[in-house]
């Protein structure tokens, strides 16, 4: 480790693994995460407050890719995947072909960061 980095300063980019792959189909790579303005999610500041208000902790997000097993969100930190919460999974037992369960790419969802690093979506903002 360089003296410059034990001081607290950014390590070089040079210091920096090159992106992780598997195979050449299921190729996947770690992004850097990129900042993206509350704004461009389309939140406006009435739906921060009230998203604020009723729910404080979670963060805005919008989904730009899902599956059943959870969605690759972006939130004002940037991108990331996150799984579903124990409610949003409850519902989906419970009504298998009752419309609509599952997020989908576009919505506006609320979102928790856990201490130990997971993201969960917590619901959809209608």
């Amino acid at each position: 480790m360089q003296a410059s980095a034990a001081a607290g300063d950014p390590a070089p980019a040079t210091d920096v693994p090159p992106p992780r792959t598997r195979g050449r189909r299921g190729a996947r790579s770690t992004a850097p995460l990129v900042a993206v303005p509350a704004d461009g999610l389309g939140w406006s500041e009435s739906d921060l407050e009230e998203l604020d208000r009723t729910a404080p902790g979670l963060l805005p997000g919008r989904i730009v890719k899902c599956d059943q097993a959870g969605a690759v969100v972006l939130m004002p930190l940037g991108a990331a995947r996150a799984t579903y919460c124990a409610a949003l999974l409850l519902a989906a037992a419970k009504a298998k072909a009752a419309g609509r369960i599952w997020p989908r790419p576009g919505d506006r969802v609320a979102l928790r960061r856990w201490p130990d690093g997971p993201i969960t979506v917590e619901g959809v903002v209608v």
